[in-house]
C-alpha cells in the first residue's frame, strides 16, 4: 500500500515537472520570436499615419505632405491623390419604392385607407382641428 502510494506520487510529480518544462520551452520559443521577429517594413510608413488623428483631421493637402513625410527614403513623392469615383461624392437619395400590399382585404373588419387624404372625424377632434387650421 506505501509503495503503491509513493509510486502515484512519483507518478504525479513527473507529470508535474514535465509540463512545467515545456511551459518553460514554449515561453522560451515565444521570447525568441518576439526578439526575431523584424519590424514593419517602412513601405507601410503611409497606412500608419493614415491611423492617426491628425490625418483624419488634415485637409487634402495636409493629408498628401503627411503620407509623403512617411514613405520610403528612396520612394517617389505623390503629387496629387484621388479617390476612386464611387467615393467621390455622397449618394444624392435612396429612390422611394412603392409599397405594394400583397393581401387582400375583403374580409377584413375594418376599412382600409390606401392614401389618406383627410382625417376623419371619428378619430380625435384635436387633430382633426389641427388638420383643418393647416397643421399650425
Amino acid at each position: 500500500m506505501l509503495s503503491t502510494m509513493i509510486g502515484s506520487q512519483l507518478f504525479v510529480n513527473l507529470i508535474g515537472g514535465g509540463l512545467l518544462l515545456i511551459g518553460l520551452g514554449l515561453l522560451s520559443a515565444t521570447i525568441i520570436f518576439w526578439r526575431s521577429a523584424r519590424p514593419d517594413p517602412e513601405l507601410l510608413g503611409p497606412l500608419e499615419i493614415m491611423y492617426d488623428r491628425k490625418f483624419a483631421r488634415a485637409d487634402e493637402q495636409e493629408r498628401l505632405a503627411l503620407r509623403n513625410q512617411y514613405r520610403p527614403v528612396d520612394a517617389d513623392p505623390v503629387v496629387e491623390s484621388e479617390a476612386p469615383a464611387i467615393l467621390s461624392r455622397e449618394p444624392d437619395s435612396e429612390p422611394l419604392k412603392e409599397v405594394l400590399d400583397p393581401f387582400s382585404h375583403d374580409d377584413d373588419a375594418v376599412d382600409v385607407i390606401q392614401k389618406p387624404s383627410v382625417v376623419p372625424d371619428l378619430i380625435d377632434p384635436l387633430i382633426h382641428k389641427f388638420h383643418k387650421d393647416g397643421g399650425s
